[in-house]
């Protein structure tokens, strides 16, 4: 079955959705040996892999150029949206393996200290189902890119007109003048109205 645009946007908007919202739901909870750390830390998505916002981001905006764009952008496009989902998943990753690197990093800032110290920490659920929603945020990508070799650009309408072909002294025409003459400026080198 082939991907439309309609279902290639719910394929990839859908679990970027999930993977947005899951950034402000803690994935990394746990303790640092600071003395003067407050007992245990809950670092939310959003802090532990800040980057991950970001790819997101890119991910579906690199989707609009997909559906909107011709050939070339198209590739350039579905290139994009698969590297940033990737490197969505590798982000989240690193917190579910390493979420005493989230714990320390966040208890140095907030103690203003340059050095994170030794921390004890365990990923939480959200941080896993933000690893399946990067990885379904990526499978959605790549069905986009393998979908995306069939689908056309945008109508001929969106196109760039030529400029405006100059007057009689030299002044630039515009649409104005060509609606002023009677001819309808919008069919471009079509047929004429009268």
């Amino acid at each position: 079955m082939r991907l439309d645009k309609r279902r290639a946007v719910l394929a990839v908007v859908l679990p970027a959705l999930v993977l947005l919202g899951l950034t402000t739901q803690a994935w990394a909870t746990g303790t640092a040996s600071d003395v003067l750390s407050g007992g245990a830390v809950a670092v939310p998505g959003g802090r532990a892999a800040p980057g991950v916002i970001g790819l997101v981001v890119v991910t579906v905006v690199a989707l609009l150029g997909a559906a909107t764009g011709g050939r070339a952008i198209r590739a350039l496009s579905v290139a994009v949206a698969v590297l940033a989902a990737a490197a969505s998943v590798v982000l989240v990753a690193v917190v579910v393996i390493r979420p005493e690197d989230a714990v320390a990093a966040e208890v140095a800032r907030q103690l203003a200290r340059t050095t994170p110290p030794a921390a004890r920490a365990a990923a939480t659920p959200w941080a896993w189902l933000a690893l399946v929603a990067a990885a379904l945020l990526t499978a959605g990508a790549l069905a986009v890119a393998w979908a995306a070799r069939s689908w056309a650009g945008l109508p001929r309408r969106y196109e760039r007109r030529p400029p405006p072909q100059a007057g009689p002294r030299g002044e630039a025409r515009s649409a104005w003048d060509e609606i002023t003459e009677g001819r309808d400026p919008t069919l471009g080198d079509g047929p004429q109205r009268t």
